[in-house]
């Protein structure tokens, strides 16, 4: 990896806060004999830097300590070049920030990088760092891994620890990493769990969700038909109906946020305000700049979830783990594949629908209808990029809840196939 350089503030909407000069240099001298730039996004804790969340109103004062996530790069020569740009509140995913600007993707400027995570996945693949730090609730590493062509690991739930985050959803949340190959994203994993990947994994067998290959653009219908013909010589491919574990994975989103998340950002606004939850959650709803940010506060405010509708969506939670699970188990898979998104990135600034083979649709639910489902299963998800001429296509593997050695065992082998078979 290469040794860190200082950056501008300018680059394709990438970063909120950067390092200057001195900064730099003083964690450059400080991470031994080999450092690496590291992006990380602003939601997270990074001493000396202000955790913003993308959001105005959490602007105010430099951190004095590090997330967990964050102190694990910086023990293996991490040196944080600058926070990235996000998605305001992580609530989206364009990264459309009215607050600090549009995350776009480097290479085609005129597309949303993703969200919330926009910023990091674009930094990487600008080449301004080799790896960056982002979270995801409902797709917000995979989705920007994907309109950005890179790589994206999204950890099981629970595996990185989410201390020093200002986070949406004890439920879902987690840190997660992007990097040029699944390799990086092995070694992060690594650094932050001291886990190691295993290294055989005999005939591999992999599950295609047929409710997640229907309704695709023709573009990433024919780049994902390339992808599995490209694998089929050397790992097996099944058809598997997903379609229980759906019905519940869908009623619970939205309980299990929309409860959660008054609650999240509640306590970081009272951390960073000196006010109690109640008071400091209002001064956000009354201070967010996004327009469907400040929608989605305003609405968990007038219309709340109820207790019992959040026992219930838990129960479709834990109802949807077992599910998935039996499929796993009845098909002796080692992991499931499927196209990241429904189409390639939308335009930059382009509002909040879109039109998707032929019909008017929701850019948040369009995007997050691949993801969503395994962050409320708390599965491990790597993103690996589609080699396809024009916009980025990217290909998730999803393995078993708390299976990451071997679900980023299995992206490594999809992506070696992808890259040979190109």
């Amino acid at each position: 990896m290469r040794e860190p350089e200082v950056v501008t503030a300018s680059e394709a909407g990438v970063w909120i806060e950067v390092a200057d000069a001195g900064r730099l240099a003083a964690q450059t001298s400080a991470a031994g004999a080999a450092p690496f730039g590291v992006a990380v996004k602003a939601n997270i804790a990074v001493r000396g830097f202000r955790r913003s969340a993308g959001c105005r109103v959490l602007d105010v004062r430099p951190e004095d300590a590090d997330a967990p996530v964050v102190a694990a790069f910086r023990r293996h020569g991490g040196v944080v070049v600058g926070t990235a740009n996000m998605h305001e509140l992580a609530l989206g995913v364009t990264s459309d920030n009215v607050a600090y600007g549009a995350a776009r993707v480097p290479a085609a400027p005129h597309l949303s990088a993703g969200g919330s995570s926009g910023g990091s996945a674009a930094a990487v693949a600008a080449g301004l760092v080799p790896v960056a730090l982002g979270t995801d609730t409902g797709g917000s590493v995979s989705i920007p891994a994907s309109h950005c062509g890179v790589v994206g690991f999204r950890p099981s739930t629970g595996r990185w620890s989410t201390a020093g985050i200002v986070g949406l959803s004890w439920t879902r949340d987690t840190p997660g990493v992007f990097a040029r190959t699944v390799r990086e994203a092995i070694r992060a994993d690594g650094w932050v769990t001291g886990a190691r990947t295993p290294t055989t994994l005999g005939r591999v067998r992999l599950g295609i969700p047929r409710q997640l290959v229907d309704d695709l653009h023709p573009s990433t219908e024919e780049a994902f038909r390339r992808a599995i013909a490209a694998m089929s010589a050397s790992i097996d491919v099944v058809e598997v109906d997903f379609a229980p574990v759906l019905a519940r994975t869908v009623r619970a989103e939205p309980g299990i946020v929309e409860f959660e998340a008054p609650r999240e950002l509640g306590a970081a606004a009272a951390c960073a305000l000196g006010l109690p939850p109640a008071e400091a959650f209002d001064a956000l709803r009354r201070g967010v700049q996004s327009p469907d940010v400040a929608a989605f506060l305003e609405h968990v405010h007038r219309h709340p979830v109820s207790a019992a509708d959040y026992a219930r969506a838990q129960e479709d939670t834990l109802e949807a783990r077992r599910l998935s699970e039996d499929v796993f188990a009845q098909h002796d898979l080692h992991a499931m594949v499927f196209p990241t998104t429904p189409a390639s990135a939308p335009p930059s600034r382009g509002g909040t629908s879109i039109v998707h083979r032929g019909r008017e649709q929701s850019v948040f639910a369009l995007y997050t209808r691949h993801t969503g489902p395994g962050t409320i299963l708390g599965a491990p998800m790597v993103t690996v990029p589609i080699p396809v001429e024009g916009d980025p296509i990217g290909l998730t593997v999803q393995g078993r809840r708390n299976d990451d050695a071997r679900t980023l065992a299995v992206a490594d082998l999809v992506a070696g196939l992808l890259s040979s078979g190109r």
